[in-house]
């Protein structure tokens, strides 16, 4: 392996773990719409806190709730993976890519 490509692979995974560390001390949050529901994620995807807000609640609204809260999830986690993956980008400035 040439030297340069040795030295370029050190360089990214030295990158690649201080992004790592980078990414668990990031997070997210996301509410919907009424905001009933909030979610945090971290940027390794894991829940870090649902909220509820709700005062009185009946059978209708806590279905609607358990819709809300999965795209609310969905929406937190996304919102994670499009941070990691513009940190992540980083690496590929790198490898020239």
């Amino acid at each position: 392996m040439n030297p340069k490509n040795l030295k370029n692979v050190f360089q990214m995974r030295n990158q690649m773990k201080q992004i790592q560390k980078k990414l668990k001390q990031t997070t997210v949050t996301q509410n919907n719409k009424s905001d009933t529901i909030s979610v945090t994620v971290d940027g390794t995807f894991k829940i870090k806190e649902i909220k509820l807000n709700i005062e009185n609640p009946d059978s209708k609204l806590i279905k609607n709730l358990e819709n809300d809260l999965t795209e609310t999830i969905n929406k937190a986690i996304e919102k994670s993976q499009k941070n990691a993956n513009a940190q992540l980008g980083s690496i590929s400035n790198l490898l020239g890519m």
